[in-house]
């Protein structure tokens, strides 16, 4: 069984092959979540502004845990994604039981999604709905109660989770159970390393942001609009989308994706299966229409935790007013997420 400190060696050189260099911020959570995978290691709640690190962080020390076979069985995974399985099953439970008691369901469904896992990792930890509000807190006394560490990535600080006023008192006792049971630690080094050049181009960030796509960027990107002919219709859940497909391409326009009653679980989907997005006609961010931009952010998210490419035609005034959720936080997050892409310019160089 690998050491703690070979853990620590094999994440450094992991950090090596891509070019990243560990700050004194990033080397002490390091060492806090490696001490979390130690039998009754105490667990952890990191928060900080989007792109220092958390993420790939808590990837690195349970992927590296996994391949040494070092410690506890430890899963990670994206907490919206976590959630819509989670309600499914909670709800598929009741359907099978009939009378059964909803907390009985809530009990079952958690042996399905989380078996023998001992140390369970919710990267992008953030509430909105205040049914998951309630969620979090049954899910909290479960994972006490099965002995299960707990270890969570967030841009909010616990106090700020469900931060509508309204609601905000619905996710108290999930807050003090948070703050009683985690280490909270705050990662902030002042720079946002999505915007930094960086040598490696996979995933979500392999994409483009054309702002004016025309035919030598689209080129040199790589990217052909389909013809009507590749025309789709696609149906992830209850809804139809139309979408167009170009070999592993999966394109939408902006008015048949982001305006349609689309959902993150049609996305989430639809991820599984596609892994390299095209959205095209994205009008300017200063286009009134809440939802259209809402349901964008939800797709940034999806698209990004998946590690799908997204290529962005359009969205000519992409900048501090970056569209995709009301609240500062999140409109952080997306602003960070999609200045990980490739600029005009890199288009023009390629």
């Amino acid at each position: 069984m690998a050491t703690k400190a070979q853990l620590r060696r094999t994440i450094l050189e992991r950090a090596g092959r891509e070019a990243l260099v560990l700050d004194d911020g990033q080397l002490h959570l390091l060492d806090r979540m490696l001490d979390a995978l130690a039998p009754g290691g105490r667990g952890l709640y990191v928060w900080g502004p989007p792109g220092r690190g958390k993420s790939w962080l808590a990837a690195a020390v349970i992927e590296a845990a996994a391949e040494a076979g070092a410690g506890p069985a430890a899963r990670r995974v994206h907490f919206h994604a976590f959630f819509r399985d989670l309600h499914a099953k909670v709800f598929a439970a009741r359907t099978a039981a009939g009378r059964t008691a909803e907390r009985s369901a809530f009990a079952q469904a958690l042996d399905e999604l989380l078996g023998e896992v001992r140390v369970l990792c919710f990267d992008e930890f953030h509430v909105g709905d205040p049914a998951d509000g309630m969620f979090v807190t049954r899910l909290l006394e479960q994972l006490r109660a099965r002995r299960i560490t707990l270890l969570a990535t967030s841009n909010y600080p616990p106090q700020d989770l469900l931060p509508d006023p309204l609601f905000h008192h619905l996710m108290e006792p999930a807050i003090r159970a948070l703050t009683a049971d985690l280490e909270v630690v705050a990662l902030d080094a002042g720079t946002d390393y999505r915007t930094l050049p960086t040598v490696r181009r996979t995933g979500f960030a392999a994409g483009w942001h054309l702002p004016e796509p025309d035919a030598g960027a689209l080129e040199a990107a790589g990217l052909a609009r389909p013809s009507a002919a590749e025309h789709a219709t696609l149906r992830p859940g209850t809804r139809a989308l139309e979408a167009q497909r170009a070999g592993d391409q999966l394109w939408f326009r902006f008015e048949d994706l982001c305006l349609a009653p689309s959902a993150p679980s049609d996305y989430l989907l639809l991820a599984g299966q596609y892994r390299h997005w095209v959205l095209d006609d994205v009008p300017s961010a200063r286009t009134d229409n809440p939802d259209g931009w809402k349901r964008f952010g939800n797709l940034v998210d999806v698209l990004y935790d998946a590690g799908c490419r997204l290529d962005l035609l359009g969205l000519p005034d992409l900048g501090d007013d970056a569209p995709g959720a009301g609240h500062p936080t999140d409109l952080a997050r997306i602003r960070s997420r999609l200045g990980a892409l490739r600029q005009p310019a890199e288009a023009m160089r390629a």
